[in-house]
């Protein structure tokens, strides 16, 4: 996991978690950083993982779920399912994934950016009509993509 810049701080990611009434401990920093300065939607083990090697200091795996459980009730992170493991986003606006089949990687894919979705009706859906929805009753909307990603794809093009 590389992160290439920060785009939380220790005095920005303060002010997110006491907004949230979430005291603010060593450890809930240490996660919120890692998670907060990731576009890379860690599970907890790697998340775990990273905080252990990143730091000097020792955090249980029981410590990095809990605190992540409790940013995910504030609704400060959103869990995903990705290839039937539970992955973390921080990214909390509408916007879709897209799941490179060759190395699992995932990225953000902003849906304005996407002609062909109409954004504001697709998460408007409280407004859909009964007959539209089919007597169901929708919480959230999820879009993935599957394909293979940049990267993947320069390196087959290379070894051609």
């Amino acid at each position: 996991m590389v992160n290439l810049e920060i785009k939380y701080d220790k005095n920005s990611i303060i002010k997110i978690l006491k907004n949230k009434k979430i005291k603010v401990t060593p450890n809930r920093f240490k996660v919120a950083f890692e998670l907060f300065n990731s576009d890379e939607h860690p599970s907890i083990d790697e998340l775990h993982q990273k905080i252990v090697k990143n730091n000097e200091t020792q955090i249980s795996f029981t410590s990095v779920y809990n605190i992540v459980k409790l940013f995910e009730n504030a609704g400060l992170v959103k869990e995903i399912l990705i290839e039937n493991k539970i992955h973390y986003d921080s990214n909390i606006t509408p916007h879709a994934h897209f799941i490179c089949k060759n190395c699992g990687k995932v990225q953000d894919i902003e849906l304005d950016k996407l002609d062909f979705l109409d954004e504001k009706k697709l998460f408007n859906f409280k407004n859909f009509s009964e007959e539209d929805l089919k007597s169901n009753k929708i919480d959230s909307v999820e879009i993935t993509f599957y394909g293979i990603c940049g990267e993947c794809l320069k390196e087959e093009n290379s070894e051609k």
